[in-house]
């Protein structure tokens, strides 16, 4: 037989509920830029004419002076109406993707034939409009990561699916009559050309409620539809006379159905569009905030209609339109444990509120981030929780238990919340990632969110059941000597730990698979043993009773 004698060491152990620690956060009223939202800027490159390349200093600077990130690019392919589309102005487009993605800024597209609703020819034949489409393909796969969404042009005067000259999509900017069931056909097959040609996870707007109810389904998508990538789910909305009538210029053809089918649509799709004409009470501020909400809008052009936009200024709430035009979140609080085991979950809760009008209808994946503060080294641990579903002005309460990386070490790290961009090109670039709107918290360097706490990570003692030996360990409670039997025994380090998770020194005596330790010299209480062989640990819980 031989003796063994252990050493006293400190180890923290937290038994029972862990300690917690509640951080406050305040918010912020600063406007700044966000990806995929605000007011965008108005951009167009003609093929009949040389053509007009985006400039990357005139981008940047949008987004570092103007707040904006988020450009309308309309490429217009009159010279192509009865022709493929050159292999030039495709190079060119691909220049402007190449430029957005230097600047920091993505692009909502549309392809037009004519902005003429007097002209022969307003738009190609369903036949042309499909090839070029098809064409067009390639190039939108490869650059979807700028590409935030595409609007259904194509057909009709301005793209707009109303003035077309074509008899196969007919309808009353045709002949003035209603759309036959193979005029919808049609029309859906050209939507369904674009959705195919764009990947899953981006969506096509259409001019008005109408066409979407026409062509998929008159009932609005249901909370469990949502983002479900069919094509219904992918389906939005664009409004280019936002408050100019009562109709908004024929927007809406029956606004009782229409209002409650929109607004319930677009808590799943993107919503945007530009003001056409001033309308005095409608186009004042009352009205436009009111509706933004009940649409959920995301973005708005900057710079038409003019009247309208200088109305929001007088009237006081450009400001307001402009920071909450898409998503605003902003965090209340949140509760962290102060220190965790490794191989641990990590319990978190954050309370968020959206002060904007939508959510993000792109996906983004949430991360808690742990940034090491001896080494810098940054672990990124993903949430449950999708950032598209916090809509709405109640605030969020966001529970998560979140599995530590199996690399992690111990050590005290910083928490952030970060939300980058879903594409691999994009996910390392801060300007794609979202700020949240509260004092103090945005790395600009990273794209990260402070979360101000700093969580102190410790050794583990291994007591998860999926470790646990085949031993037997007698009596409990124990008085003056407590047994332990495991095959192999000798191979493994035991040691005795207090409820302080502070190592004592006990006398033991072991042979063959057998350890006996004496306990008689130990107060009255709780007790682990611990078995370590290399990185493995196992942790039984005893009870001392004289």
């Amino acid at each position: 037989m031989k003796k063994i004698l252990t050493s006293i060491v400190i180890f923290l152990y937290f038994y029972g509920n862990a300690q917690t620690t509640n951080v406050i956060y305040k918010a912020s009223t600063a406007t700044f830029p966000n990806p995929e939202r605000g007011f965008y800027k108005f951009t167009s490159a003609s093929s009949s004419g040389s053509y007009q390349g985006l400039s990357q200093s005139t981008l940047t600077n949008f987004r570092l002076n103007n707040n904006i990130t988020l450009i309308y690019r309309e490429f217009k392919l009159d010279a192509f109406v009865n022709s493929p589309i050159s292999s030039s102005y495709l190079a060119n487009m691909q220049s402007d993707f190449d430029v957005l993605r230097k600047s920091g800024l993505k692009a909502f597209i549309r392809f037009t034939y004519s902005d003429n609703e007097t002209v022969a020819q307003r738009d190609a034949s369903k036949a042309t409009i499909l090839s070029h489409i098809s064409q067009l393909k390639q190039l939108l796969q490869a650059n979807s990561d700028v590409i935030s969404l595409m609007q259904a042009g194509f057909i009709g005067t301005w793209g707009e699916w109303y003035y077309t000259s074509q008899a196969e999509f007919g309808g009353g900017g045709y002949n003035g009559s209603s759309l036959t069931a193979s005029n919808i056909s049609n029309r859906r097959e050209v939507v369904d050309a674009m959705l195919s040609a764009l990947p899953t996870g981006r969506m096509v707007q259409v001019r008005t409620p109408a066409i979407k109810r026409d062509l998929y389904s008159s009932t609005a998508i249901a909370d469990s539809q949502g983002y479900n990538q069919t094509n219904v789910a992918r389906v939005g909305h664009f409004n280019d006379c936002f408050l100019a009538s009562s109709t908004d210029y024929g927007t809406y053809a029956n606004s009782s159905v229409e209002y409650p089918y929109l607004a319930q649509d677009t808590k799943f799709t993107p919503m945007g569009g530009e003001t056409c004409a001033l309308n005095s009470p409608r186009s004042d501020c009352a009205s436009a905030i009111s509706e933004m909400a009940k649409f959920h809008w995301s973005f708005l052009n900057s710079d038409y209609n003019s009247s309208v936009l200088s109305g929001f200024t007088n009237g006081g709430c450009y400001a307001e339109i402009q920071q909450k035009l898409g998503y605003r979140f902003a965090l209340t609080n949140a509760t962290f444990p102060q220190a965790i085991k490794l191989g641990s979950t990590l319990p978190i809760t954050l309370k968020i509120v959206n002060q904007g009008f939508a959510a993000p209808f792109n996906e983004r994946k949430a991360y808690i981030v742990l940034k090491n503060l001896t080494t810098n080294q940054v672990y990124p641990v993903l949430m449950n929780a999708d950032p598209r579903l916090w809509i709405g002005t109640n605030e969020l309460t966001i529970t998560e238990n979140l599995t530590l990386p199996s690399n992690l070490t111990t050590g005290n790290y910083k928490l952030y919340l970060s939300i980058p961009d879903l594409s691999t090109t994009l996910a390392s670039k801060p300007e794609y990632a979202i700020q949240f709107a509260n004092q103090n918290i945005w790395d600009s360097t990273t794209g990260y969110n402070d979360l101000n706490f700093t969580l102190n990570v410790t050794s583990s003692l291994g007591t998860a059941d999926n470790h646990k030996l085949n031993m037997s360990i007698y009596p409990v409670p124990t008085n003056n000597e407590l047994t332990i039997e495991l095959e192999n025994l000798k191979d493994y380090n035991v040691s005795v730990f207090n409820s302080l998770g502070q190592k004592v020194t006990v006398a033991s005596t072991s042979e063959a698979n057998k350890m006996t330790i004496n306990t008689g010299s130990l107060s009255t209480g709780l007790y682990f043993v611990s078995l370590e062989k290399g990185s493995f640990k196992d942790t039984r819980k005893i009870i001392v009773k004289h």
